[in-house]
């Protein structure tokens, strides 16, 4: 869970420096396709355009990754990389000429490993856990939609596609560790 803690102070602290700065770490934001902003591959989750773009991103982030969590440290780690790895791919090499921000790509993708693990892992514990995510968060869906041409769209589907991925994966290989130690 220090992961979570980490992930808090690194967002704030880069924020408070962008505002000092006068926003000139958006430069480093993900531009997709542009060699000469590769940096934002990695970069880009952790800038925000506002506070209250912070305060949401960071707020969702805490709950979907204390749940992930709750599997343990390493799965949650996994969990984050892969999401973040494969939003920011995606987003480089198709989303929209525009600089991309924020931490969205890993809260889809923490959303949407754990709406994937409950489905395809059912234990009573994870059913439980996608129903509350769904209850809670299901409006996240609507991210999916290019309704605002400031929102990346495009780090909500990749991060999403990802946690599907993993928690297609994860509830996969749990299943068969189960069935094997009978």
């Amino acid at each position: 869970m220090k992961l979570i803690g980490f992930v808090f102070v690194l967002c704030i602290l880069v924020h408070i420096v962008n505002i000092l700065l006068g926003g000139a770490l958006n430069d480093y934001g993900l531009l997709p396709r542009h060699i000469t902003h590769i940096t934002g591959l990695v970069a880009y989750p952790f800038l925000h355009g506002s506070w209250s773009h912070l305060i949401s991103n960071l707020l969702s982030f805490a709950v979907l990754a204390y749940l992930v969590g709750r599997s343990g440290s390493a799965r949650l780690i996994a969990v984050f990389v892969i999401s973040w790895a494969i939003s920011s791919i995606g987003v480089w090499l198709f989303g929209r000429i525009s600089y991309h921000i924020g931490l969205s790509g890993i809260v889809y993708g923490l959303w949407a490993y754990l709406l994937m693990y409950a489905l395809m892992y059912r234990s009573i514990k994870s059913i439980v856990i996608g129903v509350i995510v769904m209850f809670f968060y299901g409006s996240m869906v609507w991210g999916f939609l290019p309704v605002h041409q400031w929102i990346s769209f495009e780090s909500h589907l990749f991060g999403a596609l990802a946690g599907a991925l993993a928690g297609y994966s994860f509830a996969k290989r749990d299943k068969a560790k189960e069935l094997e130690m009978g």
